[in-house]
């Protein structure tokens, strides 16, 4: 059952709520001993008693209390409160980029685009130099705080599937059934072994959909759109915004199905939309390194990749997530509404 305002829980006061998911909730939520306000996760009772998800909820808390970044959002603390589980975290005032391209259908500015990229790509590489994946990277999950002001602060939120690089434990039955369809990487659609490479694709289909309105793939069924990032080439920013069409180069590099193809890493990426754009000027274009720190050799094709291998797979995948949609078991797909800790109005 959803707290009210001025209910009690783990010490916290609660004031209102955030937002709510399939899952749980997010509260606006006074600290029991500080001066302060903090969002305050808190998973339904029913998910905390399904192991997989709290082991999940746990590893988020762990996971995200590790990093210290100026454009990710912090974690506090975490505990169990009379079987529900929960998480405070910073409460971040604002918006986020879904809501900013909501109210912007044709695109934002491209200079605002290039500052929200450049600041989301910078805090997923300092995750990856710690061998960190986010593994969920979309407009939702980039929060705005006190936008058009001075103040204005960039940031990147819930890290609730992220995995170590290294992590070759079950906890998913495979990489591909979380995350959201719409700005999944190949790789990760397919359960391959990922890198940070796997955000960058997510990184750059999130930025196609802020300059243009859409994510790159579009359909009601998202077994068309798992489709459409396995083996379609990635649509052009010239036929949905012609006055972009400089930008192509860039979004069709992160946007490889080979992830040996793409930039070397995020801020690469970044940097190069931000040079056609002229908000990067030392930049380079379109210079590709050698991997840093990428387990594969660039020159090495995976082996999903190769036709005798990749049609077959495409239509288990297919088969998989049409399945696991008819049960609305798709995370990403089934969402039920924001889960993390944003709002556009004044603290209570």
């Amino acid at each position: 059952m959803p707290l009210s305002g001025g209910a009690e829980f783990a010490g916290y006061t609660i004031i209102r709520p955030l937002g709510a998911g399939g899952m749980g909730e997010v509260y606006l939520a006074h600290h029991p001993r500080l001066a302060r306000h903090d969002a305050l996760k808190v998973l339904t009772a029913a998910a905390a008693d399904d192991r997989e998800y709290r082991e999940r909820f746990d590893r988020e808390a762990d996971v995200v209390a590790s990093l210290w970044h100026p454009h990710i959002v912090g974690v506090h603390d975490r505990g169990d409160h009379d079987g529900r589980l929960w998480i405070s975290m910073d409460y971040v005032e604002g918006t986020d980029a879904a809501a900013m391209i909501a109210g912007h259908p044709q695109g934002l500015p491209p200079a605002e685009v290039a500052g929200i990229i450049s600041a989301v790509a910078d805090a997923l590489d300092y995750a990856h130099d710690r061998h960190l994946l986010h593994r969920d990277v979309k407009p939702a999950n980039i929060l705005i705080a006190h936008p058009g002001t001075p103040d204005q602060r960039i940031l990147l939120a819930d890290f609730g599937i992220a995995r170590r690089d290294d992590d070759t434990s079950s906890l998913t039955a495979t990489n591909m059934t979380v995350g959201t369809v719409s700005y999944a990487a190949p790789e990760q659609l397919m359960g391959a072994k990922l890198d940070g490479r796997a955000d960058q694709y997510a990184l750059a289909a999130t930025a196609f959909h802020l300059l243009t309105g859409g994510p790159p793939f579009q359909h009601s069924n998202p077994a068309v759109v798992i489709s459409q990032h396995l083996t379609a080439s990635p649509p052009k920013l010239a036929a949905r915004r012609p006055d972009l069409a400089h930008l192509d180069p860039a979004l069709s590099k992160a946007l490889s199905k080979d992830p040996a193809q793409r930039f070397d890493r995020c801020v690469d990426f970044a940097r190069a939309l931000g040079h056609q754009l002229g908000t990067e000027p030392t930049a380079p274009a379109l210079a590709v390194s050698a991997p840093h720190s990428h387990r594969q050799a660039s020159g090495s094709r995976p082996s999903w990749l190769r036709p005798t291998v990749l049609v077959p797979l495409v239509l288990a995948v297919l088969l998989l997530v049409a399945v696991a949609f008819a049960a609305g078991e798709f995370i990403g797909v089934r969402e039920a509404g924001p889960t993390h800790p944003t709002t556009s109005e004044t603290p209570g």
